[in-house]
Formats: structure tokens, C-alpha cells, sequence
């Protein structure tokens, strides 16, 4: 009897399985429990739906209608309603529409007006289908971010009805909160009495002022206050929203800004002419209805919340920072003196102001120090509640541990904040409790911390010296090898030996050698770039204070040779400690006389480097006081003049240092270079020599002895 034939190996067995698990799963698809019924109305949601007996037709359907009302919503019920899809024409106008305004390539702000304005009428009637396209939403965003307020006002009025849905979209949202940014700074203007003829296709366009449409948004959201603060999309427009009726800056861009995240896209265009818009850094006045709705929001937003369900807000990633916002608005907005109401935020939060070992509040701040989200609240809380009550908290919270506190990757931020506040005495005292911390901060990379104490000693007149000798046993007693490590400048270059012995020894595997070439790179160059800039960012706060903590930069940048020096003129993040060290009043015309000469020989180099560029631009105030080292300096740069000419930046390099002036009147640009030119307005337009300082000596001399005469004649 002939064998069966079977195919042998793990292949053959492999594919068997494959082929039995797809069987398994066509069966599991084609049977009548595996599809997803449509809920009956009845009391009871988990039963079966009921089908017609002996019906010729039963729809497939069920489960995508269930589906499509999950996805689309029922306007009815409260859902999310569908606005439409823009067709395939529509699409690809407002693409080009949205690659033009990204270009920002008008002539005029003219030309870009009748554009913007061409593009309002082509999407007349689709405001909310364009607010809702995950590809058009960002046409949208910049639409109105050069929108004058009537364009504003129209958008505004088109959204109206709308923004308890839009707010909760995924990208709707972010168009409301540009609307609300940009119609902020006009909501204190009048709408004009004479309207002109509305046309059919603008039937619904409002005759709402700003403010009134604002007020018209709250009267909308007023039911919804608490959902909306943990809502994923929602909290965004919240919280701008919140900030725009308290009249407060809303700064998108900021990195310390509780607004947006640092992910968000920053899709505002330019203005034309290169004129930045500067009011989002300012204050505005609001009208007078919007403080009493501020309170009644802020008020409804927690009134309903019980004291443990606010508190675990503060470590709840989407409510901490609507937490934060109103807490800074109703400490700094309202006044500290409401922190006294027993049903203020601050009050709720920490009802005992003492903060004594055992309390309620104690308790609760130390849960949250060490939180990476609860944290924040404690940084808010810190810069903003009253005096006493922050003198409490220092007391029994984080005096005696501050040292402890600052070692750590979180709470370290919290002790910066509260270093901000501190006095005289307390930051001295604070000061001692850090600086046996001080090896280990800058073994692990903290440097936060020490940057912002010798800031806050400098501000507060508090003596360095032992927090110098404190960094000067942290580091290499050689200054070679210390301003590298202040600099960070090994890490990148021990980071990727090591790497590179981690691969050898994984050959083996290539899977795993494939998995790691493909991460490392990206994560060991963010870490090496954040350490180099903090690094760079100590460094230039040392140069700030006079004495052991500047001495010791000065004498690592003496130390080190042209060649090293060239390098960390370079480097984005050192070539910013030798401009800081070139032009503060720390500076010392000795320590210039040596320094500055290393540079000869690589000025042509330096000037046609991106970061070296600015080094050289530096040289020309630095040498006002060796003008002989100048001089060869410039003479160094004209005999490289095509070479300079040829580079953007050369040329910059070559208009900084007058070098046109340099070629052809001489004796002018010793002058300057001297720093003893003066304006020829200050001096009449008489073209006088500058009088010498022996000559100002013995004007000095002959106006004392004028007053002793007098003085005598008197008497």
C-alpha cells in the first residue's frame, strides 16, 4: 500500500498551522455569533434583536448601522454630528490654496488680502466641512491667522451653534482655538453701524460684536463645563478660552506655556514685511461681561466636583492643565486675597494653610512632588499663592529637603520655582543645603538647578565662593579636561565609542544589531544635544558672577589651545560661552590680551561657519582695547576679501567689522576701532578731534581750583 505523501520540515508544519488558523478564522467570520447586532430599545441592551418570522430578508447591515451612528453621531441625541465631505474639486483647490498661503510668496500685503479674501468666498457654505477635513483643517488655521475682524467676525459667526461639537473634534478643535486667539485682541471694538447689503450666499452672517459672540460661545458650553475638562481635544480650547476672557497673553509658542503641548504645529503664517505680531506677549482689556462669566465658568467647572474627585485632577494628564490655568487666574487675576474663600480652588486643593507634618495638604504636596503631571500644579501653586502661605509650605515642605528634592529628575523643577521666591537669608541658607548635592547634580547632567541658584545669588547679592569651590571639585582639576566637561563636549564621542563596542558584541543577532542601529542614533543625539546645552547655559551663568566662579572659565578657556578653540567656535552650543566670554564686563583686558590672538590664522575659516560667524562678529568689540591685535586681525580679512565676498555669511562677517572703511579711509576706521568716534550730531557737525584723557584731567583740575577760588573769595 503506497505511503501518504507528506512534505517534511518545520516549513511544511508551519504552513499546515497558518492554513488550520485561517479556517479557524473564515469559520469564526462566517458564523452568526461573530457579527455585532444592533441594540434594541427595550430595557434590556444585551439582548438579540428580533427578526420577522419566516422574512425573506435580513440585512447584513446591522452591525454597520450600529457602526456608522457610532462614528457619525445623531445631532439629536447630542452626538457628534456629520457636516459633510468636501468632494475631489474642492479638495485639491483648497490643497493649492493651503500650499500658496505656506509659500507666503505675495508681493504685498495687498495681494495676500485679495487672496485670503478669494479663498472666503470659495468656501462660503463649507466652513464646517473644511474645519473638520483632517487635509484642509490647516487651511483653516491659517486662513484665519491673517483674517482681518471682519473675515473673523463672518468665521466666527459660521461657527456659532456649532462649538460644543467642533471643540471636541479631533481637528476642529484646534481651529477654534485660533479663532479664539486672533479674535481676542478686537473684542473691545464696536460692530459698525452701517452694514452693507448682505448677499444671499452670506444669508447668516452675524451682526454680533466679538464680545457678544464670545458670550454666545459660553451660553453654549454652560452645561457641559465638566465634561469638557477632561475631554481629550476639548481641553485644549479651554483652556484658551479661559485665558481670552481674563484679557492674559496666550502665547502658543512658549515652552512653559500650559496652552498647547510642545507636539503642537505652528501653523502661523509671517506677516508680510517681516513685522512680527507682538500683543500676544500683553495683557488686553475685556469688556466688563467677561470677568463675572470668567467666575461663573471657573465656579461651575468645580462646584460639582467633590474634594477627592479635584484633587485627582492634579495627576490626571488632561485636567492638570486646565487645573493650572484657572489656579493661575484665580490667584493672579482675581487677586491673592481670593485664596481666602473657603471654596477657592487653592482652598479645596490644600484646605490647611499650615501645611504641618501630618495634615491633609502636607500630604497631599509630598504625593505630588515627586509626580512627573502633579508636579506642574505644585509649580504653579508656588509662583503664585501668597506670601505667607508659600512661607508655610517652604517651611514645612521643602527647607529641610530641598537638597534631597533637587536631585531628583522631577521635583527638581519645583525647587527652581521656589528659588525664584526665596529672600536674602533663606537662599543662603538654601545654598548650603545644595551645594554638598553639587557633585552628583553635575555627574548626572542636573544642571537646572545650580544655573538658576547662581542666577538668584547674583540677583540677592548672596556670596558664591563656596558654591564655586563646590564646582571647582567637581571637576577636573586640569582646565583642559574641565571646560570639556562643563561644555559636555565628551559625552557624544564616549557615547558612540561605546555603541560601537555594544554592536561588535552583537553581530550575532542580526536582528537585534538592526534594531539597535536603527534607534540609538536618534535618542543618543537628543541626549547629547539637551546635556550640551545645559551645559553651555551653566557656563554662561558662571561668566555672569565676578570672582572664583568666572575665574574658573577663564582660566579652562586660557588653557586650552587654537586649535581646541577653532573647535568650540564651531559648536552651536560653546561658541555661545566664548561670545559671553569675549563681551561681559567679567572680562578682563588681561585675560583678552591672551585669548583673542588664538584666533589669528582662522578668521577667513570662522567667518564662512554658521556658528564661528558670530565668534568673529564678537572679536570687533572685544579688541576695542588692543587695537594692534585688531588691526592684524583686519588685515587678515582684507587679504581674503573674494574668499569673504563670495560667502553669505563672510560678507556679513565683512560689513561688521567696516571693512569698506578699513580700505579706504584708514584713519576713520582706527577711529572706530579705537571706540573713540563720536556721532557728528553729538558734536555739531564740527568734526573736533576728541579731546585726550589728560586733557579732560586738567579741565577737571582747573574747575576744582575755580571752586576753591570762589569759595575763598566768599569767605
Amino acid at each position: 500500500m503506497p505511503r501518504e505523501k507528506q512534505k517534511r520540515g518545520r516549513r511544511a508544519e508551519q504552513k499546515a498551522q497558518k492554513e488550520e488558523s485561517t479556517r479557524e478564522y473564515d469559520d469564526a467570520l462566517e458564523a452568526p455569533s461573530a457579527k455585532r447586532m444592533k441594540p434594541s430599545n427595550d430595557a434590556d441592551e444585551t439582548a438579540e434583536p428580533a427578526f420577522a418570522e419566516g422574512a425573506d430578508y435580513i440585512s447584513l447591515d446591522v452591525g454597520d448601522e450600529q457602526q456608522n451612528v457610532e462614528e457619525t453621531g445623531d445631532a439629536a441625541n447630542g452626538d457628534t454630528p456629520f457636516y459633510g465631505l468636501l468632494d475631489t474639486e474642492e479638495q485639491e483647490y483648497f490643497s493649492r490654496a493651503n500650499e500658496m498661503l505656506e509659500a507666503n510668496q505675495f508681493h504685498d500685503a495687498e495681494e495676500r488680502n485679495l487672496f485670503v479674501e478669494s479663498v472666503y468666498q470659495e468656501a462660503n457654505g463649507k466652513e464646517l466641512k473644511i474645519a473638520c477635513s483632517q487635509g484642509c483643517s490647516r487651511l483653516m488655521e491659517k486662513l484665519i491667522s491673517v483674517s482681518d475682524v471682519t473675515q473673523i467676525r463672518r468665521i466666527f459667526g459660521k461657527f456659532i451653534g456649532h462649538f460644543l461639537h467642533l471643540v471636541q473634534h479631533r481637528f476642529a478643535s484646534h481651529c477654534c482655538e485660533t479663532l479664539f486667539i486672533h479674535a481676542a485682541p478686537a473684542v473691545m471694538q464696536k460692530t459698525p453701524k452701517v452694514q452693507t447689503k448682505k448677499s444671499e450666499d452670506d444669508e447668516d452672517a452675524s451682526d454680533l460684536s466679538l464680545a457678544d459672540m464670545f458670550m454666545m460661545v459660553i451660553e453654549e458650553l454652560k452645561d457641559n463645563w465638566g465634561y469638557l475638562l477632561t475631554e481629550r481635544f476639548a481641553s485644549h480650547t479651554i483652556r484658551v478660552l479661559l485665558l481670552v476672557l481674563a484679557g492674559e497673553p496666550v502665547d502658543v509658542t512658549s515652552k512653559d506655556s500650559v496652552v498647547a503641548s510642545r507636539k503642537k504645529e505652528r501653523l502661523g503664517l509671517p506677516a508680510i514685511g517681516g513685522q512680527e505680531d507682538k500683543e500676544p506677549t500683553q495683557k488686553r482689556s475685556v469688556p466688563e461681561s467677561f470677568e463675572p462669566a470668567l467666575k461663573k465658568i471657573m465656579s461651575d467647572m468645580v462646584s460639582g466636583l467633590d474634594d477627592t474627585y479635584l484633587r485627582a485632577l492634579a495627576t490626571q494628564p488632561i485636567g492638570n492643565p486646565v487645573l493650572q490655568v484657572m489656579l493661575f487666574l484665580e490667584l493672579s487675576h482675581f487677586g491673592k486675597s481670593s485664596a481666602k474663600d473657603p471654596k477657592s480652588i487653592l482652598r479645596r486643593l490644600v484646605p490647611d494653610e499650615s501645611f504641618e507634618e501630618g495634615t491633609d495638604s502636607a500630604t497631599f504636596i509630598r504625593g505630588l512632588l515627586y509626580d512627573p503631571v502633579g508636579s506642574r500644579l505644585v509649580e504653579t501653586m508656588v509662583r503664585y499663592m501668597p506670601g505667607k502661605v508659600f512661607k508655610n509650605l517652604y517651611k514645612n515642605n521643602i527647607r529641610d529637603r530641598i537638597g534631597s528634592l533637587a536631585r531628583n529628575t522631577t521635583a527638581g523643577y519645583v525647587v527652581l520655582r521656589t528659588l525664584e521666591r526665596l529672600g536674602k537669608d533663606d537662599l543662603q541658607s538654601a545654598m548650603d543645603l545644595i551645594v554638598p548635592e553639587v557633585p552628583g547634580l553635575i555627574e548626572r547632567s542636573r544642571l537646572a538647578v545650580p544655573k538658576v541658584l547662581i542666577e538668584r545669588c547674583v540677583i540677592r547679592n548672596v556670596d558664591t565662593k563656596p558654591f564655586a569651590k563646590a564646582l571647582q571639585e567637581a571637576y577636573d582639576a586640569d582646565p583642559r579636561i574641565r571646560l570639556r566637561q562643563m561644555l559636555r563636549l565628551d559625552e557624544s564621542t564616549d557615547q558612540a565609542a561605546q555603541e560601537s563596542e555594544d554592536e561588535k558584541m552583537e553581530d550575532a543577532d542580526e536582528d537585534g544589531y538592526r534594531r539597535r542601529k536603527a534607534k540609538a542614533p536618534a535618542a543618543g543625539s537628543s541626549t547629547s544635544a539637551g546635556e550640551k546645552l545645559h551645559g553651555s547655559l551653566l557656563t554662561q551663568a558662571m561668566l555672569t558672577v565676578p570672582g572664583p566662579l568666572s575665574d574658573l572659565v577663564y582660566s579652562s578657556l586660557l588653557a586650552q589651545s587654537s586649535e581646541t578653540i577653532v573647535e568650540l567656535s564651531k559648536e552651536a552650543t560653546s561658541s555661545r560661552v566664548l561670545q559671553q566670554a569675549l563681551t561681559l564686563p567679567t572680562s578682563t583686558a588681561q585675560f583678552r590680551r591672551q585669548f583673542i590672538p588664538r584666533f589669528q590664522g582662522h578668521l577667513v575659516e570662522l567667518a564662512q561657519h554658521n556658528s564661528g560667524s558670530h565668534v568673529v562678529d564678537a572679536l570687533w568689540p572685544a579688541s576695542k582695547d588692543v587695537f594692534f591685535v585688531k588691526e592684524r586681525m583686519a588685515q587678515e580679512l582684507a587679504q581674503n576679501e573674494m574668499t569673504l565676498r563670495d560667502s553669505f555669511l563672510g560678507r556679513a562677517v565683512w560689513r561688521n567689522w567696516s571693512m569698506d572703511l578699513y580700505k579706504r579711509r584708514r584713519g576713520e576706521w582706527t577711529a572706530r576701532a579705537k571706540g573713540i568716534e563720536r556721532d557728528p550730531a553729538s558734536s555739531g557737525g564740527s568734526g573736533e578731534r576728541p579731546k585726550s584723557k589728560l586733557e579732560l584731567a586738567r579741565e577737571r583740575f582747573a574747575a576744582k581750583e575755580a571752586e576753591a577760588a570762589a569759595a575763598a573769595a566768599k569767605a
